[in-house]
């Protein structure tokens, strides 16, 4: 590699570093809340800073939906594999937890 390669790839490296480091700091609302859907009906928007306990009813029943401590979770399901409640806690933008045979979907945006 010629040296003007590697300058080249030593600025995109840093370009690149330092447009995360402003999206950290100009958008730090994102990922603080959920979406919580029932087939293609907003159940609500949640905000993770708030600890709550959101009973969603889907077509099986209820779902319980957690948030505590900036994290939220599935804490119960009447779904028969309960796959939606070992998809752990999600807080990142784009983490999701979905139950499909409840018909309950959320995310974090």
């Amino acid at each position: 590699m010629k040296k003007k390669d590697i300058l080249f790839i030593v600025i995109v490296a840093v370009l690149i570093a330092a447009a995360f480091g402003i999206f950290q700091v100009v958008l730090p609302s994102q990922g603080r809340e959920i979406v919580i859907e029932e087939g293609n009906e907003l159940v609500g928007v949640f905000s993770l800073e708030e600890d709550q306990v959101i009973e969603v009813q889907g077509p099986l029943g209820i779902s319980t939906v957690v948030i505590e401590n900036g994290e939220a979770y599935m804490l119960d399901s009447p779904c028969p594999n309960k796959v939606c409640i070992a998809m752990g806690r999600i807080s990142e933008p784009g983490d999701s937890i979905i139950c499909i045979p409840n018909r309950v979907y959320i995310h974090v945006r």
